[in-house]
């Protein structure tokens, strides 16, 4: 909690009244820095322009995976059929042309960055003489070795899986709930009324401040973003063990399927009038079924940090809203679309090769009220 409303407080304070700015890159920079606090314990400022090993490198690792996957996919399902050892994902067809490959070994070379930073901190922390003191995650980890037997390997497989899951999510959700705040001026307002009854004078904002039953309207808004623009918009699962459905349906291992939470957003059978804004769908809010809005997934693979990324979306807004109203560029309501990507940023491009929220805040109150910025100490528990 403390995490979150220094990082937010920190995003709030660095915008300029009427001066056009990328939100979206502010969101992503915003959950780096706290997911880097809440992981690690590390003090990072991406906000404030700080270069960051991690989000640098998870970037062009992510944009040459999907680059590379995009434009081989041809050639991968034609050596399928190639003899071992010519064909086959791992074949020599299929390693010839990642070693001629320059996007792939730009792939390779972002893939060792994040290994040499993961294995970096994970070392220092288990040499940390104050290791008893911390709290943040990778320190619950190594302060659980004793109990358990985690390797260095193990450790950076699960350092990385948060990151990537605690940070690119959450930045999508909020670069999207600000450009519907942004395009719909009145639904803007009545957030806008609800967080200052909620949070009078610029209070900070809490677990209890937050529920779902004290900002109806910010929840919906948040939910209604989520089945619009579901930060994960496609997904698919493997069975690896054969299986029976309920109805009797007999699933073989190695069944492969493929769910679209984009889609299924925006079925008019479940959802009326799906392309429009509607936050009463939400209120009084009642959580959907897991499998039938699956953008947390759903059963045992339902998200580990769900709660966490929708407090820290309904955190981050309120303080942001609590100074600023927003609209949108001059010129950029034509351009929006949505990158084709492992996780659905917004895209300020028909081409999807502008990755940009350009917005425009104005100020709410005195900014020279604003808060005094500082990070809690590495042992406050978020």
């Amino acid at each position: 909690h403390e995490i979150f409303v220094a990082k937010a407080k920190r995003l709030s304070c660095l915008l300029n009244a009427g001066e056009t700015t990328d939100m979206q890159l502010h969101f992503f920079n915003f959950t780096m820095d706290s997911i880097m606090k809440i992981l690690f314990g590390v003090t990072s400022d991406q906000l404030g322009g700080e270069d960051n090993t991690y989000a640098k490198n998870y970037d062009i690792a992510h944009r040459c995976f999907f680059e590379f996957g995009a434009s081989n996919l041809g050639v991968y399902e034609a050596v399928r059929f190639l003899p071992w050892p010519f064909g086959g994902s791992g074949g020599l067809a299929v390693q010839a042309m990642q070693w001629f490959s320059p996007v792939y070994q730009e792939f390779r070379k972002s893939l060792r960055a994040l290994d040499t930073e993961s294995f970096r901190l994970i070392e220092a922390c288990r040499a940390d003489p104050k290791l008893a003191e911390r709290a943040d995650l990778l320190a619950l980890f190594v302060q659980s070795e004793d109990e358990q037997t985690l390797t260095t390997k193990g450790l950076r497989d699960t350092v990385l899986n948060f990151i990537i899951a605690g940070r690119d999510t959450t930045a999508c959700l909020l670069s999207w709930m600000f450009y519907i705040l942004a395009t719909h001026p009145d639904l803007q307002r009545r957030i806008t009324e609800e967080v200052d009854q909620t949070q009078p004078g610029g209070a900070e904002p809490t677990f209890d401040s937050l529920k779902p039953e004290k900002v109806p309207l910010l929840h919906a808004l948040l939910y209604e973003t989520l089945r619009l623009y579901p930060p994960v918009p496609f997904d698919g699962k493997e069975c690896y063990a054969a299986d029976v459905l309920p109805d009797g349906t007999h699933v073989p291992v190695g069944t492969k399927m493929i769910f679209l939470p984009y889609a299924m957003g925006r079925d008019p059978d479940v959802w009326p009038d799906p392309e429009v804004v509607r936050l009463e769908r939400w209120i009084p809010f009642s959580a959907p079924a897991q499998h039938e809005f699956p953008v947390f997934q759903a059963g045992p693979r339902y998200c580990l940090g769900a709660e966490m990324a929708v407090f820290e979306a309904k955190v981050a807004a309120a303080i942001i809203l609590q100074d600023w109203t927003f609209t949108l560029a001059p010129g950029e309501a034509e351009k929006i679309h949505y990158a084709p990507t492992l996780t659905m940023s917004v895209c300020n491009s028909k081409e999807q090769d502008s990755h940009n929220l350009w917005l425009i805040p104005e100020p709410r109150r005195n900014l020279s009220d604003s808060w005094h910025v500082t990070d809690p100490p590495s042992s406050v528990r978020s």
